[in-house]
């Protein structure tokens, strides 16, 4: 089936037909066919889902796959779902529609630039999709070079690795602070209206559709130095120097069978002047500082044998009264039965939680597990209606206290706060998340997550309504441009006509494909005005 409203979108419902040994998969793959088409594309979702159980190597149920997420607006998690077809299958011809799909998860979150690219590489696995071509022509009438200017700062010295973008590309930014002096932000903002900044997220930034100002402002920096002598492991800093106010994070490693107990700072030359440490991190002062640790002997926490499923923990060297995490994943057709944690000695047990979690005892623990034929299965389903972000899951269903894993994908200009995980219909009941995963309970539920709009998200809608408003006008130029530069090509072709008779094969070649191109922007601007579904493809196989 296709669509056509700003560029062209190819949704290929795959059926195969395999031996005996593959009827489940295929039958669960008809089935989410059916729902897709009536445009039930969650219960299509956990059809296709399933049939990747049955079969993880089925490249039609993993594009299937991507169809759903791509038509539920989950674009990232369809990205990746496309992606991992052109891995998995040697069908030149699934992988070219599959590439070409990645493009459009791209382009439908107008980031013109790496559709663009993708398209390239649609196109020469396949020369001869004319909707590749389509779309790769209308990226590019949406693509504007402009220029990046970079402004050196007292302290130190900044580079770009472009002099020149497209707006969407990724530019590089790298620093280098002069001694005693360490970068303290990135600037960058627009050359001819300094108020309107651009997000730089690390040491790189997207670039916008107008020229660029780039500089960067450089602080003194203290020394973090390691105190020597320290006993059973060493310990080090994320950084050597840092400004005021800037995070540090400190790490260790034990000698065998030890491990960090406590990370101490203090003012160099001053040991009883000591700056708070949280867990790993400080906020660096206003002067130098000496990193100290102690170690302990560390306890074990051994996994029994088990069957049906495995079990792992969080942690396996801890301290004791710290809390763990039991990661519990059972077999397809079986759920967690049992879980106890016991010392070594079986002289006392640790309580375990109904999320799986247990306080460390003051001594070596086994974890003891066993998995039982699954009798319920309870639904996990993302909320679709997230501004600013999506969450992905690797399940659809999962059964009581089995651990599920979560993902976040924040738009641009956007970060993720938290996750909201609730029971289906009744948001009051709600899952405590524990970190990157959470334990199943036994109902269904739903994962939602709250995104902020990070640092910088008021010039990014301002820098959006100004690309918007600019695109109509860029289209005109650019395409006025191109008919100025098919006219000059065209007269010099006719004057070197006569005195390259040799290149005439070549010549003649080049002129078909400039035709095409420009062909194809006719129907760029074409569709503007007409705006209507195109007819469906006979490619629905």
């Amino acid at each position: 089936m296709k669509t056509i409203s700003k560029y062209l979108i190819t949704i290929v419902l795959c059926v195969c037909f395999a031996s005996a040994s593959a009827q489940t998969d295929e039958k669960l793959i008809r089935k989410g066919n059916r729902d897709y088409k009536r445009g039930d594309y969650t219960e299509a979702e956990v059809k296709y889902r399933k049939a990747l159980e049955a079969r993880p190597n089925n490249a039609n149920a993993q594009f299937n796959l991507g169809d759903a997420l791509f038509a539920q607006q989950n674009y990232d998690a369809a990205y990746e779902a496309f992606q991992k077809v052109v891995e998995m299958s040697p069908d030149a011809k699934l992988k070219s529609s599959a590439v070409f799909n990645m493009g459009n998860c791209l382009l439908a979150q107008d980031k013109f630039y790496d559709a663009y690219n993708i398209y390239k590489v649609s196109l020469k696995l396949n020369p001869d999709n004319a909707d590749a071509l389509y779309n790769l022509e209308y990226c590019r009438a949406h693509l504007v070079k402009s220029q990046i200017w970079v402004v050196q700062a007292e302290h130190g010295r900044i580079e770009a690795n472009e002099k020149e973008a497209f707006n969407g590309q990724r530019v590089m930014l790298k620093a280098e602070p002069d001694d005693n002096f360490a970068l303290a932000e990135y600037i960058v903002v627009k050359a001819d209206n300094q108020e309107v900044r651009v997000d730089v997220s690390g040491n790189s930034f997207i670039m916008p559709k107008f020229n660029v100002l780039v500089t960067a402002q450089f602080k003194e920096a203290h020394k973090i130095e390691i105190e020597k002598n320290i006993q059973h492991g060493r310990i080090w800093a994320d950084k050597q120097r840092a400004i005021e106010g800037q995070q540090v994070v400190l790490k260790g490693q034990g000698e065998d069978g030890f491990m960090v107990d406590k990370f101490t700072v203090y003012k160099t030359g001053s040991r009883n002047d000591t700056i708070p440490v949280n867990d790993t991190v400080f906020q660096m002062p206003d002067f130098d500082v000496t990193v100290t640790a102690t170690f302990r002997t560390a306890l074990k926490v051994s996994i029994d044998s088990v069957s049906n499923g495995t079990i792992s923990v969080t942690d396996s060297l801890v301290k004791p009264g710290q809390n763990i995490a039991i990661i519990v994943k059972p077999d397809k057709g079986f759920q967690l039965g049992d879980l106890r944690v016991v010392s070594n000695d079986g002289s006392e047990s640790a309580p375990v939680s109904d999320d799986n979690l247990f306080q460390m005892l003051d001594s070596d623990v086994t974890v003891k597990a066993n998995f039982v034929e699954a009798t319920d299965n309870y639904k996990v389903q993302p909320d679709t209606t997230l501004e600013g972000g999506h969450v992905l899951l690797d399940v659809s269903e999962a059964t009581r206290r089995e651990t599920v894993a979560l993902r976040n994908a924040p738009e641009p200009g956007y970060q993720f706060k938290e996750y909201v995980i609730h029971q289906v219909g009744d948001t009051s009941i709600k899952v405590q998340p524990l970190g990157n995963f959470f334990t199943m309970p036994d109902f269904d539920v739903e994962v939602s997550a709250v995104f902020e709009k990070s640092e910088g998200q008021d010039q990014q809608q301002q820098q959006q309504q100004q690309d918007q408003q600019q695109d109509q006008q860029d289209q005109q130029e650019q395409q006025q441009q191109q008919d100025q530069q098919n006219q000059d090509q065209q007269q010099q072709q006719q004057q070197q006509q006569s005195q390259e008779m040799s290149k005439e094969d070549a010549q003649r070649m080049l002129d078909a494909l400039e035709n095409q191109e420009k062909q194809t922007m006719e129907k760029v601007n074409e569709q503007k005005v007409r705006q209507q579904p195109k007819k469906k493809s006979d490619k629905d196989w």
